[in-house]
C-alpha cells in the first residue's frame, strides 16, 4: 500500500502470517515420548501437572486477535513516519505538550497531525485465556527492532513494536506510568524508572513523561492487562485513567489494547462514554464468553483428552464429552483443571485407572464445589447477582442496554453471541419501525395509528428483509384502507374529524389536486389500485429515496 511506503517502522515489520501458519506456530501440546507404562504413579502425576502450562489450542478467535494486532500496529505507524516533516515537528514541540493540548474539533493534535492509531478493548470471561493468548500472539512480532540505516542513510533508532503491562493494583495513573517505565527498562536496559518515576510523582507529571518516553521508543502497540482493577475514588477514578489512555491514542498516536474481565464493562459504559477526550474513531470491543458446545469445544477437548497418563487409555465418548461440558460450562481453564484432577484421582485412588462419567461427576463436585451453585443457576437460565461473581457473567440487563446504545464496533464470541444476535435483530427492527412510522405520519396518520400500522407491516413482512420499497407500499395500503373505511367524500373534499371548540359542525377542506388523498381517491374512480395511482403520480420512487 502506498500509505506504508517510505516508512521504516512499517517496512521493518515481519510479513503477515496466514491462518494456517499461525495455528502451526501457536499449537502447543506437552507430549511425553517415552513409555508411560514404565513410569510409576508419582511420575505420571508429575506429568499431569505439566498439562496446564503446556497445553494451548489455537482457535478462530486467536487469528482474529492476531489480525487486529497486526493491523493496529501498521496503521498506527502511518501517522508516525520518522522521515515525515510532521513527525519532526511533533518531536520539536514535545510530546508532553502535545498530550496536554489534546486535539481540536477535527481530531488534529497541537502539531496539526491527525493520528491513525486505534484502540481496542478485549473483555471476557475469566478463565478463557485472554492474557495467555496475547502473550503468545505478541511473540509472533519482534519486540525490539534496532535500526542502523534506511536507504543507505544513517538511521540509528530503537523501535519497540509492543509492550505488555498490567494495570496496577492500586488503580492510579501514576502507578500505571511506573509499571510502564519498569517494563521499558527491563526490555532496553534504560533507567527511566530511576530517572523519572520518583521525581515529582504527581500523576499528571508522570503521564506527560510516559507519553514522551512512548514516543521516543517508537512504541507500536501498548497492551494493558487487568484493566478491571480501575475503580472510583483512586487518583481521580476510572474516568481519569481512561481519559489518559484515550489521549495517548488520540494525541500521541499510540495504539492501545485493553484486556479485562466482565468487571470492566462498566468502565466502557460510563467512563469511556463520558471522557472529555473523544473516543478514537477506530475503537472496537471484543467480548468473549464461555465456549459453545460446538466444533471448537470438540477440538479443544479432543486435543486435551490425548494427554492421558493413566495406565489404560480411555476414549472420549459422547457421554464423557457431555459430562465435561456440563461441569465446566465450556470454560477452558476449568476444563483443563478438571481433566487433570480426574486423571490424578484415577491414578492414585482407582484400581483400574479408567476415566468414567461417574468419576468426572465425583471429582467435579469436589473440585468445583464453590462455584457449582452458580453454575447450576446458569445452566437453569437463572440470573445471578453480578456482585456475587462479576468475572463469570455480566449483569444482562445492563449489558443489553449497553449493546443497544453502543456506537462502536462490538464483536462477541461464545454463548453471549447468540444473545447479541437477538439484540442486533431487536435494534434493527426498532430502527425499521421508526422509519415506517415517520412515513405513515407524513401520509397524514396520527402517531399512535402510524405505530400500529408500522408494527403490523414489520411483523408480516420479516421474510422480505430490507426491501424498503415493498414495505412502504404495504404501509401505504394500510393507510388508505384505513381512510376508505370512513364515510366517502368527494374527490376534492375531506371532512376533518376534529371540530371547532363550541361547535358541532365538521370543518371541510378543499384539497389540491396534488394532495395524496386526492390522487388515491381519483385513482379509485379510474379503477386504479393504490400502487398504480401513486406510481402514476410519481410519488413512489426507489427505496433509497426514503432511507
Amino acid at each position: 500500500m502506498e500509505a506504508y511506503q517510505g516508512n521504516p517502522f512499517i517496512e521493518a515489520l515481519p510479513p503477515r502470517k496466514s491462518q494456517e501458519q499461525l495455528y502451526q506456530m501457536l499449537d502447543s501440546v506437552p507430549r511425553y515420548t517415552g513409555d508411560i507404562n514404565q513410569l510409576n504413579a508419582e511420575e505420571r502425576v508429575e506429568l499431569i501437572q505439566q498439562i496446564k502450562p503446556g497445553y494451548w489450542k489455537p482457535l478462530s478467535t486467536h487469528f482474529e486477535r492476531y489480525r487486529n494486532l497486526y493491523n493496529m500496529i501498521k496503521i498506527g505507524y502511518q501517522s508516525r513516519n520518522p522521515l515525515a516533516a510532521i513527525y519532526q515537528r511533533e518531536m520539536a514541540i514535545g510530546l508532553d505538550k502535545i498530550l496536554s493540548a489534546g486535539t481540536d474539533e477535527l481530531g488534529r493534535n497541537l502539531a496539526g497531525n491527525l493520528q491513525t492509531a486505534q484502540m481496542m478493548a478485549d473483555i471476557g470471561l475469566s478463565g478463557m485465556g485472554k492474557s495467555k493468548s496475547y502473550e503468545r500472539l505478541l511473540s509472533m512480532f519482534p519486540q525490539v527492532i534496532h535500526h542502523a540505516q534506511y536507504e543507505n542513510e544513517p538511521f540509528p533508532c530503537k523501535q519497540v513494536v509492543w509492550l505488555h503491562i498490567e494495570c496496577p493494583s492500586n488503580k492510579s495513573v501514576g502507578a500505571l506510568c511506573r509499571n510502564f517505565y519498569w517494563a521499558v527498562d527491563k526490555l532496553l536496559g534504560t533507567q527511566y524508572y530511576e530517572d523519572l518515576a520518583e521525581k515529582d510523582g504527581r500523576a499528571e507529571v508522570l503521564a506527560k513523561r510516559m507519553s514522551k518516553v512512548a514516543g521516543q521508543i517508537s512504541l507500536g502497540v501498548l497492551v494493558i492487562d487487568e484493566i478491571q482493577r480501575i475503580h472510583r475514588g483512586h487518583s481521580g477514578g476510572e474516568e481519569k485513567m481512561i481519559d489518559f489512555i484515550t489521549e495517548l491514542t488520540n494525541s500521541i498516536g499510540i495504539p492501545i489494547v485493553l484486556i479485562g474481565t466482565f468487571k470492566a464493562l462498566y468502565l466502557f459504559k460510563n467512563s469511556l462514554a463520558n471522557t472529555r477526550r473523544g473516543i478514537p474513531d477506530g475503537y472496537a470491543e471484543n467480548i468473549t464468553d464461555r465456549m459453545k458446545d460446538e466444533i471448537e469445544w470438540e477440538m479443544f477437548l479432543g486435543g486435551l483428552w490425548e494427554l492421558q497418563y493413566t495406565n489404560k487409555f480411555t476414549p472420549l465418548t459422547p457421554e464423557l464429552k457431555a459430562r465435561m461440558y456440563y461441569h465446566t460450562l465450556g470454560i477452558p481453564d476449568f476444563a483443563v483443571k478438571l481433566f487433570m484432577h480426574v486423571q490424578c484421582r484415577a491414578i492414585l485412588y482407582e484400581d483400574d485407572e479408567i476415566i468414567t462419567a461417574e468419576l468426572v461427576e465425583k471429582v467435579a463436585n469436589t473440585t468445583f464445589r464453590l462455584v457449582q451453585p452458580i453454575f447450576e443457576r446458569i445452566r437453569g437460565g437463572e440470573g445471578i447477582d453480578p456482585a456475587e461473581y462479576k468475572d463469570l457473567k455480566p449483569d444482562w440487563i445492563t449489558f443489553k442496554e449497553y449493546l443497544m446504545e453502543a456506537q462502536h464496533r462490538i464483536t462477541i464470541d461464545g454463548h453471549l453471541s447468540e444473545e447479541h444476535k437477538l439484540i442486533l435483530l431487536q435494534h434493527n427492527r426498532r430502527v425499521l419501525i421508526d422509519q415506517l412510522v415517520t412515513f405513515a405520519m407524513k401520509m397524514g396518520c396520527a402517531e399512535d395509528i402510524a405505530l400500529t400500522y408500522a408494527e403490523k407491516v414489520e411483523l408480516h413482512n420479516r421474510e422480505v428483509g430490507n426491501d424498503m420499497e415493498l414495505l412502504y407500499l404495504e404501509l401505504a395500503k394500510l393507510v388508505f384502507e384505513g381512510k376508505s373505511d370512513k364515510p366517502k367524500e368527494s374527490v376534492t373534499e375531506v371532512v376533518r374529524t376534529t371540530r371547532k371548540k363550541g361547535s358541532n359542525k365538521p370543518i371541510k377542506l378543499d384539497l389540491d389536486e396534488t394532495d395524496i388523498r386526492t390522487i388515491v381517491s381519483q385513482g379509485k374512480l379510474d379503477n386504479l389500485s393504490v400502487d398504480e395511482a401513486l406510481r402514476n403520480a410519481g410519488l413512489v420512487g426507489e427505496f433509497d429515496e426514503f432511507v
